[in-house]
């Protein structure tokens, strides 16, 4: 049974990790759905006994512009069929039109998820009024909570706090806004998205994952979204609990032990001529390039997960780059 809104805002207001499932594909560049299940099921194994933590199945690391309306519908069903209400389960709903994304958050609601998490519209940017309207009917269309993804780099546009303020104001209340993960590379407009959600009582989670969360936290990020749950939950999790004891040291051990992979992240991007011409958000905003999406997938691969491939236009690491992401795992203590 799906939380109802207000249980939701309470839950992520505790802080916690937002772990982002990966959707593996087949060499002939279906979705493994088999393969997918396995992957859940290992998570969930990892993180039933850390309350303070969601999953989310189709966001950006989900690559859910590269599904079909029907293979979005069935990736959300596995996951949380999978899940079984071990933990709360956050759709990734968002896409271009008002129409689709509506339907599919019916959908995610209708098959139990806890809430969905709904990334701007993308491609045709809107008005402030489109923006508003656009979540304004979501929120008229469902029961359960919408965490808000501000993410300026895959759509063009960032919710500003006087216009979050608004939407709380107007249809957020009772938790319907659940919560907001909002990836702004600005420290100043990250701290005026805090102080106005948290006059609503709404949780705030940086998209930006550990190495950015450090800075985020004191500035009133509640939690993290994070990638690293598909092979390393167990890093994501240490890094907000000694956030929450005020351990710098720690973290700062916690994340100097990862640069060994961030550092091979960043030298992969950079062997790669980018195609952006005016915007290049991948590198610029996460300094490692939209490449960092493929290494996640080749480690789980490594691990004896189910990564799989990227779906085409996106790549991954080659057989030699591979074979160096090995030796890295293997210094991280993964193999």
């Amino acid at each position: 049974m799906s939380m109802k809104p207000i249980e939701l805002q309470k839950h992520l207001k505790k802080g916690g990790v937002s772990y982002m499932a990966v959707t593996p594909f087949k060499e002939n560049g279906e979705v493994d759905y088999d393969g997918y299940r396995e992957n859940i099921r290992w998570l969930v194994d990892k993180i039933k006994d850390f309350e303070n933590c969601t999953l989310t199945p189709c966001g950006s690391n989900g690559e859910f512009p590269h599904l079909s309306h029907e293979e979005h519908k069935k990736v959300l069903k596995v996951c949380v069929d999978e899940v079984n209400g071990a933990v709360p389960v956050i759709c990734g709903t968002g896409r271009a039109s008002t129409y689709e994304t509506i339907e599919l958050s019916k959908y995610a609601e209708e098959i139990g998820a806890d809430g969905v998490q709904v990334i701007l519209p993308y491609y045709f940017v809107p008005m402030e009024e489109g923006m508003y309207a656009h979540y304004e009917k979501l929120a008229e269309a469902i029961n359960i909570g919408i965490v808000i993804y501000n993410n300026p780099a895959f759509s063009g546009s960032w919710i500003q706090p006087p216009l979050m303020k608004k939407m709380l104001e107007g249809f957020g209340g009772n938790g319907k806004i659940a919560g907001v993960k909002d990836n702004t590379p600005h420290m100043m407009s990250f701290d005026g998205m805090s102080k106005v959600v948290s006059q609503f009582g709404v949780p705030l989670y940086s998209g930006f994952g550990e190495k950015w969360f450090k800075y985020q936290y004191p500035w009133g990020a509640d939690g993290l979204a994070t990638p690293f749950g598909n092979f390393f939950p167990e890093y994501p999790r240490d890094v907000f609990l000694a956030s929450q004891k005020g351990d710098n040291k720690k973290i700062g051990e916690l994340i100097d032990h990862m640069k060994p992979y961030y550092d091979f992240v960043g030298r992969c991007n950079a062997a790669r001529k980018d195609t952006g011409v005016l915007y290049k958000p991948g590198t610029a905003i996460y300094g490692e390039g939209n490449f960092r999406f493929g290494v996640v997938k080749a480690a789980m691969n490594l691990m004896g997960l189910h990564g799989g491939i990227m779906r085409l236009p996106l790549t991954g690491p080659n057989e030699k780059e591979t074979a160096e992401l090995k030796e890295i795992l293997k210094g991280l203590g993964l193999l």
